[in-house]
């Protein structure tokens, strides 16, 4: 996500304004209760028809889920809104369910291996909304977190991945855009009926749809992948913004592994927040493609259909894996297509610690369960990216793309766990990380770059104090600038002279999270 309002990064120019955007939402979002897996339950696979009228938000649903369950799970607890349920079956035979709060519980028969079907209606208090950009109307869904409760029933965890069916029907006149490949649109009487096919998994608050008068253009990526764009009229010929779209997803198949999806969209949304990943289909906020940096969202919602959707987290405590490796990959895409100057700018930033990033600080993987909507700030985009850039310097390029490479072939369409994370690394690269992780991973503090600047003798002195030596091999670099003078140096070697400067320059770490401190 790029920020919930969703989830965000910072950075000038390009990298600045998509991750301040993206960062914004989590900070004003209601509370609610812990909603976890259920025990010895899998919902393999949704199969959702809606009829929606746009203009007052209502629903009439259906879904079907295919269940697999343990002989000791004799219940199916899902989340589910304040619509009206019509009917409930198991195996074709009708249950009533029973609702406590947001949970709707379904007795589940004595079949380990079951469809569940739900009819519903109703105009949901969460999860659908409409908005309008410039007078243009769109209709659309936000299931970030557990939001999808408001319009979907369903295990919402993302630990619980699935492939999805969706048929969505609508008044004539409209467009629409939703997850999955594009099989099928026919058109009735009175109405449009779209439907959409998710051939590989995700976590259900990746399932989305948008409704407005869209205006759709087609490209393609590596000859194979369908691409669409939905943009909304006032903005159709803004659409080369993205034109390297199929450039991004060209090298992300190439350096992770084959996209997971059969086709891709990017949909123009009115969002509050800068981008959301909602699989195979993300939105990128409307104004984006106006004034903001809509390229830097882009890449960072199309890192997630790899890593966030595909592979998914094994909880909120794992956000990290999802945020920080799209924030980082990110910054990987301009290093191969913009150079290495314009990746060593993001890191600059990314690694900045502002006073409101020192207030927010703490442990990237939190030690017990966590709200996600409160564990959405910087903590898990920027210093998660950053630990990510550590890994790199440490384990080197070739390791590093190995063992993410290794990680997606053996997690997609499974939850991927931060100790699963770190399996996988010390395996493939041999190295024991424990010292690592449990420093800048688990632990809530910062190391000291300590600089000192001998002005009679214009010498520039720096040494790092307490990382516990998890930085004595890494070949970081530190950013020099004098003016708009910037070099760029070995953290290890400690010292630099400048002739020519006459006041203190400033140093900046390189992708590194420290203090730095000037005595």
């Amino acid at each position: 996500m790029t920020n919930h309002a969703h989830r965000g990064r910072t950075r000038p120019g390009r990298w600045g304004a998509w991750l301040v955007i993206l960062l914004w939402v989590g900070c004003s979002a209601p509370k609610r209760p812990a909603y976890l897996p259920p025990v010895g339950i899998d919902v393999r696979h949704y199969d959702v028809a809606l009829r929606l009228d746009p203009e007052k938000r209502r629903l009439e649903g259906q879904v079907t889920l295919e269940v697999r369950r343990t002989q000791a799970a004799t219940e199916l607890p899902l989340c589910f809104g304040t619509l009206v349920v019509d009917s409930v079956r198991v195996g074709g035979r009708a249950v009533a369910p029973v609702r406590r709060g947001q949970r709707l519980i379904v007795p589940l028969n004595g079949e380990l291996q079951t469809q569940v079907t739900l009819a519903y209606h109703g105009t949901p208090s969460e999860g659908l909304y409409e908005a309008t950009y410039l007078g243009q109307r769109v209709v659309f869904t936000d299931s970030w977190p557990y939001r999808g409760c408001g319009w979907l029933p369903a295990v919402h965890h993302p630990s619980d991945p699935a492939t999805l069916a969706l048929t969505l029907t609508v008044p004539r006149g409209y467009q629409a855009a939703g997850s999955g490949r594009l099989v099928r649109i026919d058109t009735l009487d009175d109405a449009v009926r779209f439907r959409w096919q998710l051939d590989a998994t995700a976590p259900t608050y990746s399932f989305a749809f948008a409704v407005a008068d869209y205006v759709r253009t087609d490209s393609v990526a590596d000859d194979t992948i369908p691409i669409h764009y939905y943009l909304l009229p006032s903005d159709r010929d803004r659409v080369y913004r993205l034109r390297r779209t199929p450039d991004a997803l060209h090298w992300l198949s190439r350096w992770l592994g084959p996209y997971p999806y059969r086709s891709y969209a990017v949909v123009q949304v009115p969002i509050d927040y800068a981008g959301m990943e909602n699989a195979s289909a993300p939105f990128l906020r409307a104004d984006l493609f106006d004034m903001g940096d809509v390229e830097g969202v882009q890449v960072h919602e199309l890192v997630h259909q790899w890593f966030g959707n595909r592979v998914s987290i094994a909880g909120w405590r794992d956000l990290w894996l999802s945020e920080g490796t799209a924030t980082y990959l990110t910054t990987m895409f301009y290093e191969v297509y913009d150079g290495l100057e314009a990746a060593r700018r993001q890191w600059v930033d990314m690694a900045r610690l502002t006073p409101e990033a020192l207030r927010l600080h703490g442990a990237l993987v939190p030690g017990r369960y966590v709200d996600p909507e409160a564990h959405l700030t910087w903590v898990p985009y920027r210093k998660g990216a950053c630990v990510l850039h550590l890994l790199r310097l440490k384990l080197g390029d070739a390791t590093f793309r190995r063992a993410l490479q290794t990680v997606y072939r053996r997690f997609a369409g499974k939850p991927l766990s931060t100790e699963g994370f770190k399996a996988v690394l010390e395996e493939v690269s041999g190295r024991d990380l424990d010292a690592l992780f449990d420093y800048w991973v688990y632990g809530d503090r910062l190391p000291e770059l300590r600089v000192y600047w001998e002005a009679a003798q214009r010498r520039l002195t720096w040494r790092v104090v307490g990382d516990e030596g998890t930085l004595q091999d890494v070949p970081f670099q530190l950013a020099v600038q004098q003016g708009a003078r910037v070099r760029y140096v070995d953290a290890r070697a400690s010292a630099l002279q400048l002739p020519e400067a006459t006041e203190r320059p400033e140093v900046h770490p390189v992708g590194i999270l420290m203090k730095v401190v000037y005595p």
